[in-house]
This record gives C-alpha cells, structure tokens and sequence, in this order.
C-alpha cells in the first residue's frame, strides 16, 4: 500500500502557513470524440477541476468540437501542427526543433492556431504545447510573434523564458520508457511532495503551478485508476487549488 504519509504533512505545512499552490491537469493528443475523451471529462467534471485539453491541429475532428460543446471546465491548447517527428537521425523525437526553417515552424504554429479557433472558438487558449515536449530555443520568440501568450512543456522553465509564459506539467503518470501503464504511485508521490517543498521554501518560482499529465487515447485501467487516486486525494484539498487554465499565465 502506498504512503501518503509526506504528502499528507507537506500540505498540513501549506494549510498551517495559511497557503495555497495552484495544481492543473493537462491532457495531450486530443482529436475526436471518443469513450476515453468522455471519460476524462466527466473525471474532471466529478472532481471540480478545470482540464487543459493539448489537442493536434492537423487530425482535430467536427466530433471534438461537438464533445466539449457542453464541458464549461474544458480548455483548448494547441498540440503542435501534427505531431509529426522531424528530429535527425538519432535524435529525440520533435516537430519544433532546429533541424527545420524557423519561418517554416512559425507558420506551422499560426496555422495551428488558426484552425483550432475555427474550430472551437474562443474555448482555445493560445498556449503552445510543444510534441514531446521539446522544441528549439527560438520557438518562445517565434511563438510570440504567432500570436501565442504561453508554453507548456515538461519539468522545470527553461531559465531563459523567450518573452512568452511558460506553464509546465511536473507529473507524467505514464512510464514512457518502462510498461507503457501507469507509473509507480510511490514514485509520483515523492514528485509531488518535492515540487510542493520546493514552492514552500522559495525555490525556483514559488508561484508556478504544479502540472499533472495524461493522455486519455493511450490510458490503460492501471493509469485511470492512478488519476482516480490522485483526484480523490487532491481536488478539494484546503491547501491546493484549480484555477481556471486561462488564468495561470
């Protein structure tokens, strides 16, 4: 069984100091209508919490639009162009970096932009998140020139932020590189305390949001049961908030 036990009192910390952090969800590569997409959303809706939905430009359907017609909670960011690799040989895969014309990846973005507002209207945030999280180190000047308000990657901002808002994620429930299902609870568990010690204590930016990751197309039982969990335990909690994601850059 694992132990909430750290996590339980680094929050009692935040409540007893008359604090809050403010907590998202991300969910990456949305393109249609699906039973997986309802069940996230309804998870959401369960727990009072707002869902950033990462969706690809170049494959979103009429049937995603009509899904979160009636999903107030629901934000739409911009998941690339088409979450296509153009990364050289032997490098990690990315559809934003270096190896591509930067006008080439500035106008894939305004594109993505613009076809996600037809689309969904003004449910779409002009928040870029990169494929992979990864992208060339123009981008954020690029991305600001498209139009763009923020990015959001993985892990730690970059210290040179490029001009533009970054709002990352922190808490990938998926082992990528090991089973493909759900990460070790125990595991995600010591993330999440470090992330909340950190803000306490005033290190890095105390203020930024910590992000949880998903990705409803590829979840298993194991990895629904691990948000379940998490969003049992987390939404409501007195120390921490959901803010709208529109409101976090």
């Amino acid at each position: 069984m694992s132990d909430w036990t750290a996590v339980n009192e680094e929050l009692a910390r935040w409540t007893d100091l008359g604090l809050r952090c403010a907590i998202w969800l991300r969910d990456d590569d949305a393109v249609a209508a699906s039973p997986q997409l309802d069940r996230l959303l309804n998870r959401c809706t369960q727990a009072g919490i707002p869902l950033g939905l990462a969706v690809i430009p170049a494959e979103a359907e009429r049937s995603l639009a009509d899904a979160l017609a009636d999903q107030p909670h629901a934000t739409v960011l911009v998941h690339g162009w088409s979450h296509a690799d153009h990364a050289a040989p032997g490098k990690k895969k990315c559809e934003f970096g270096p190896e591509r014309p930067p006008d080439i990846r500035q106008a894939e973005a305004e594109r993505g932009l613009s076809v996600l507002r037809a689309l969904f209207g003004n449910r779409v945030l002009p928040l870029f998140v990169p494929p992979w999280n990864r992208m060339a180190a123009d981008m954020p000047d690029r991305l600001a020139a498209a139009g763009y308000r923020a990015v959001s990657a993985f892990g730690a901002p970059p210290r040179e932020r490029g001009g533009i808002a970054w709002i990352n994620t922190h808490l990938d429930l998926i082992d990528w590189r090991g089973s493909r299902s759900a990460v070790s609870l125990d595991a995600l568990l010591d993330t999440l305390c470090r992330e909340l010690r950190e803000r306490r204590e005033g290190r890095g930016d105390p203020h930024e949001p910590i992000g949880l990751l998903t990705h409803h197309r590829v979840h298993d039982e194991a990895i629904w049961a691990l948000l379940d969990r998490l969003l049992d335990r987390l939404a409501g909690h007195p120390a921490l908030e959901w803010p709208a994601v529109g409101s976090l850059g």
